[in-house]
């Protein structure tokens, strides 16, 4: 009888136990993102930069640095994360000195930092001076494969050449829509995962007790390439753990939220080969000992 009563009480402080935890790492995993508070629905607030709301924290929307440069260089067209499409014509005033020979160069790059175009703006008026000169650029392109965000980079020429003299503002654009000329889209190869969170119990059963097992874990999902620093795609694994993503041939690092210290998951790097879906599983440990 007594060994009854102890069983049912460990089985109360586990299912205490397990309903404290998954209260407290619930909001650890939501949105790490605007565009991610956004989609979910939380309230935005007209500020600028715009700003989004949800589960008690605050994102702001990415506007480059457009506020720090603002004394210096100011673009009308395109504005941040505005849809371009090419030919693009960029127009805005920067200061005399932001020039030189009545020019300085413009780039434009892809998600991963590419440049896929490039030309110079021209000054319309005298820029032998330190007040605004408006200036227009036209900048000619072909979309990007894969991804439709990109960066508008507005150079100060540098005639001397020394890195303390470069300055530069950059703007987030998307693309009207993704170049699906080569013919490799949608992809026939990706991956197929699943995260897996536990611990769950404080001890090990012996015997095993199924209630211990791990346990799916909802939480954000993001892609990169293996010799790459910035995120491929992004995406969310469901209240059954799965997560889907169609990816060209590759070797990949995939990443799913962590918490500030628990749970913590393993970053796992995999290879996808041509026309294949690989299965990928990864472990979050709850810290639960």
């Amino acid at each position: 009888m007594r060994n009854s009563i102890i069983g049912i009480l460990v089985l109360i402080f586990v299912a205490i136990a397990m309903a404290v935890y998954f209260t407290e790492n619930k909001k650890i995993v939501t949105v790490s993102s605007f565009e991610e508070c956004a989609s979910l629905g939380g309230p935005i607030m007209e500020s600028y930069p715009r700003q989004c709301r949800y589960d008690g924290q605050t994102f702001s929307e990415n506007i480059g640095n457009e506020l720090d440069k603002a004394n210096l260089i100011v673009v009308d067209s395109p504005r941040p994360n505005q849809t371009i499409s090419s030919p693009l014509v960029i127009k805005g005033k920067a200061r005399g000195n932001w020039f030189f020979e009545a020019s300085f160069p413009v780039v434009l790059t892809n998600w991963d930092g590419l440049i896929i175009a490039s030309g110079i703006a021209t000054a319309e008026g005298d820029w032998m001076t330190t007040e605004f000169v408006p200036f227009t650029a036209e900048l000619r392109f072909e979309n990007p494969d894969y991804k439709n965000n990109g960066f508008l980079i507005l150079k100060k020429d540098n005639p001397s050449g020394l890195p303390e003299n470069d300055e530069a503002l950059e703007i987030p654009v998307l693309f009207e829509k993704i170049n699906n000329s080569a013919g490799i889209l949608p992809f026939k190869s990706g991956v197929n995962g699943k995260v897996l969170l536990g611990p769950t119990c404080p001890v090990i059963q012996n015997p095993a007790d199924s209630k211990c097992d791990d346990k799916p874990y909802q939480t954000n999902i993001s892609v990169r390439h293996v010799d790459a620093s910035s995120v491929f795609v992004v995406g969310r694994s469901d209240e059954n753990g799965i997560f889907n993503f169609s990816l060209p041939p590759g070797s990949y690092v995939i990443s799913a939220s962590s918490g500030e210290k628990f749970p913590n998951c393993v970053d796992t790097e995999t290879t996808i080969s041509p026309d294949k879906y690989t299965d990928v599983i990864i472990s979050c440990d709850t810290g639960i000992r």
